[in-house]
C-alpha cells in the first residue's frame, strides 16, 4: 500500500528550516563565526530537498488536503524566505560587515518573525486559530521591521563613507525582502483558511 504523504508536515518542516536559517544568520551577525555562515548553505540545500519532495509528491498525488496550487505557492514562498536569508549571510560575509546595532535589531526581529511563521505552519492542520494568531503576529512584526529598516537607512545615510552605505544598503534591502516575503506567505496562508 502506498504511503500517505503529509503535506502539512512538509510545510511545517520548511517553516522549521526558516527558523534554523534565521537563527544562524542572527548568531552569525553577533559572532562573525564563519562556520555559522557555512551552515546556512547546508541548511538551504536541505530545505530545497524538502521542497523537492513536496513538489514530487504533488505531481504523484491525486487528492491533496488543500488545493495543490496553494500548496505549491505556499511552499515556494517559504523557500524564498530561506533563499533571502542565505543571500543576506553571503553579503555579510562578502562585504566583511561588522554588524551595527540596527542590523542586530533587524535580525533579532526577523528571528522572532521566523518563530511565529513556524508556529503558523505547525498548527495549520490541527489548530487554525493558533495558526491564524501566529500569522497575524508575523504580519505585525513585518510592520515593526519596516520602521526598523527606515531608521537603519536614515542612520547609514548620515555617513560620508559611500562604500559602507552601499554595503549596508544591500543587506538591509535583502533583509527587508525577507520580511516582505514572510508577510506575503502569511497573507497567502490566511487566504487558504478562507477557502477551507
Amino acid at each position: 500500500m502506498k504511503k500517505k504523504i503529509d503535506f502539512y508536515k512538509l510545510l511545517e518542516q520548511q517553516g522549521l528550516y526558516v527558523v534554523k536559517a534565521m537563527t544562524l544568520l542572527s548568531d552569525y551577525c553577533k559572532s562573525g563565526e564563519k562556520d555559522q555562515a557555512d551552515e546556512v548553505i547546508a541548511l538551504e540545500e536541505q530545505a530545497d530537498d524538502i521542497r523537492r519532495t513536496l513538489i514530487e509528491n504533488l505531481n504523484r498525488t491525486y487528492i491533496t488536503p488543500i488545493d495543490r496550487e496553494d500548496l505549491f505557492h505556499l511552499s515556494r514562498l517559504l523557500d524564498e524566505i530561506i533563499d533571502y536569508i542565505k543571500t543576506s549571510v553571503d553579503e555579510v560575509k562578502l562585504f566583511r560587515i561588522t554588524p551595527n546595532e540596527d542590523l542586530l535589531q533587524i535580525t533579532e526581529t526577523l528571528l522572532e518573525m521566523a518563530g511565529y511563521l513556524y508556529d503558523a505552519m505547525r498548527f495549520m492542520s490541527t489548530d487554525q486559530e493558533a495558526s491564524k494568531g501566529a500569522a497575524y503576529k508575523v504580519k505585525h512584526l513585518e510592520n515593526v521591521m519596516e520602521g526598523l529598516t527606515k531608521g537603519a537607512y536614515a542612520n547609514i545615510f548620515e555617513s560620508d563613507d559611500f562604500k559602507m552605505i552601499f554595503k549596508y544598503n544591500e543587506i538591509y534591502r535583502h533583509l527587508n525582502h525577507t520580511a516582505d516575503v514572510a508577510d506575503s506567505a502569511m497573507d497567502f496562508l490566511l487566504d487558504i483558511f478562507v477557502k477551507m
